[in-house]
């Protein structure tokens, strides 16, 4: 498998546009919590730590870091504009930009949630809400944007997620040929 966290981020999107059918994304149901939002959240924050890890030694082979702090340093090292990158939800008219607090060195409140539903889950289950999962999927998507760029610019990153967009994805390049992600420097193509 060429892009295996790829196809898993696919997976855990379409699951969770099942879990649209009951309970709509809409601001009055971002609080929503269920098991399903836990299994889907915790994958996706857990898919982040490996995907972060993967881009920090894609970046340099001697990378150490091993936790979102770190993450965070070495990232914005190389990207210093990665907190810029916004998500798109395109049905519902939504931009997200998960990664917004790193551009003052904090790390995103869906992420400080994450750690409390998965070490302490008893008190704090209602952290895994529909709200923190749209985050958790739109920072996995930015992140394994940036993992994947070669792959993302030159046409062979697919398919395309089903929810989230990206206004950059190949088929915008078309309309824009000379837009990149914030960072990506053009001898990567």
């Amino acid at each position: 498998m060429k892009h295996p966290h790829w196809n898993y981020f696919l997976s855990l999107e379409k699951d969770f546009i099942n879990t649209i059918r009951f309970v709509e994304i809409d601001d009055r149901n971002s609080g929503t919590f269920s098991i399903e939002y836990t299994k889907l959240f915790l994958s996706a924050c857990s898919e982040i730590d490996v995907v972060c890890k993967l881009l920090c030694k894609k970046i340099s082979p001697q990378s150490n870091a091993n936790n979102i702090d770190e993450y965070r340093i070495e990232l914005l090292r190389q990207y210093p504009n990665i907190y810029k990158i916004e998500v798109q939800i395109p049905r519902y008219e939504k931009v997200l930009r998960p990664w917004d607090t790193w551009g003052t060195n904090i790390n995103p409140d869906w992420w400080k949630s994450y750690n409390n539903v998965k070490h302490q889950r008893n008190i704090h289950e209602i952290e895994a809400n529909q709200k923190n999962t749209i985050d958790s999927l739109a920072g996995l998507f930015g992140i394994l944007l940036y993992l994947h760029q070669k792959d993302l610019y030159s046409a062979d990153l697919s398919p395309f997620p089903q929810l989230l967009d990206y206004e950059k994805m190949p088929g915008h390049l078309l309309i824009n040929p000379g837009a990149e992600l914030p960072d990506f420097p053009r001898t990567t193509r």
